[in-house]
């Protein structure tokens, strides 16, 4: 009954129907096999996924009639330890190009179109949950007719959180009504407000054997780490003066 009030709460809210539909992946969707099905392109949903080494890619799934426009945003929770926490997310579709340094391959036939970060993130204040978030990106980007996939990942293996969302039309039915007591719940876990237990040990995992199977994981410790943060400072360090 503690949240029943709170649904009460939150359905005056003069904000509430300007949100994203939220959605959980708990580590799923990790490849193009078992991407989330975004059901119409236009409604406004976010999916939030804890990037493991187990699921370094979060996979989405569309399917469009005709070439048009999707939104998308990539955002990160504001968590302190995921302040320099920049995931990546691309378009997967049949006019794609080959892609190079990826954790993925793509289904045949298709392609990766990388969409750049913004130049800078964008504090951003979700009013359902009262959750803070920085967006990394946010553009409509075109895509051909067919069946597409949007994929996110860190490119160095990193693990940490992240989130995508799609669409700028805002649809609650009454279904959603009914759920808004557990989004509420689980949309301040994935932002680590409601803890449990100890936040998670950052890692740098290995890429996957190949698009099915998951990678290993590799803990920050002992000389090892040592060695893959000073490979990691100097992949960076060319990759800023090429």
């Amino acid at each position: 009954m503690r949240l029943s009030f709170l649904t009460i709460v939150l359905a005056t809210l003069p904000g509430l129907a300007h949100a994203h539909k939220p959605s959980y992946s708990e580590g799923q969707y990790n490849n193009a096999a078992s991407a989330w099905s975004i059901q119409d392109p236009d409604v406004s949903i976010v999916l939030y996924h804890p990037v493991e080494c187990r699921s370094q890619v979060l996979w989405l799934r569309y399917e469009v009639p005709e070439s048009r426009e999707i939104f998308v945003q990539l955002g990160v929770p504001k968590i302190d330890r995921l302040g320099d926490y920049e995931p990546r997310l691309a378009f997967v579709h049949s006019q794609g190009e080959e892609g190079t340094d990826l954790p993925f391959t793509p289904p045949e036939g298709y392609g990766v179109s990388p969409l750049p970060l913004d130049a800078e993130r964008q504090d951003f204040f979700e009013p359902f949950t009262q959750t803070e978030s920085w967006i990394l990106l946010e553009r409509k980007v075109r895509v051909p007719a067919g069946v597409g996939y949007l994929a996110a990942w860190h490119p160095e293996g990193r693990t940490g959180k992240l989130w995508v969302a799609v669409g700028d039309v805002e649809d609650f039915g009454e279904q959603d009504w009914a759920d808004i007591d557990s989004w509420y719940y689980n949309t301040r876990y994935f932002h680590e407000l409601i803890p449990e237990g100890d936040a998670p040990v950052t890692a740098y995992c290995e890429p996957p054997a190949d698009a099915l199977s998951p990678g290993g994981c590799s803990a920050l410790s002992g000389s090892s780490a040592l060695l893959l943060l000073s490979l990691t400072v100097l992949r960076r360090r060319r990759r800023r003066g090429s």
